[in-house]
């Protein structure tokens, strides 16, 4: 199982679903989310995600641990997804949208960002 370095690790119960490493997971992820677990998801992340990024900040993006990895993925995840709960949305798939099925991702979307 990925961890997170130990000031993170209370957020270690998001990881197996929300540490994704590229936008098409992500994106379809959010898609067949409920906007309640969403949510749960968004109120554990939104209060530490300025001190995530500075965390982040001290290291190599291109070059990062493990651990600091798995906590990257999940910032940008939570900042793919906060939408829908910022905008109050009633469900994360709106009714009349573009069928995600549909969607084409390049490859840059489907690879590991960074």
């Amino acid at each position: 199982m990925k961890k997170l370095p130990d000031r993170f690790a209370d957020l270690e119960p998001f990881v197996a679903e929300w540490a994704l490493s590229n936008e098409r997971d992500r994106f379809l992820h959010q898609m067949a989310t409920s906007i309640e677990a969403l949510r749960a998801f968004y109120d554990a992340m939104a209060p530490r995600a300025e001190e995530i990024a500075d965390y982040l900040k001290t290291f190599d993006l291109a070059a990062l641990p493990d651990e600091e990895r798995t906590l990257f993925d999940l910032l940008i995840t939570f900042v793919e997804c906060a939408h829908p709960i910022e905008l109050n949305w009633k469900a994360t798939d709106i009714d009349d949208a573009f069928p995600p099925e549909r969607m084409g991702f390049g490859d840059a979307s489907c690879k590991p960002q960074i």
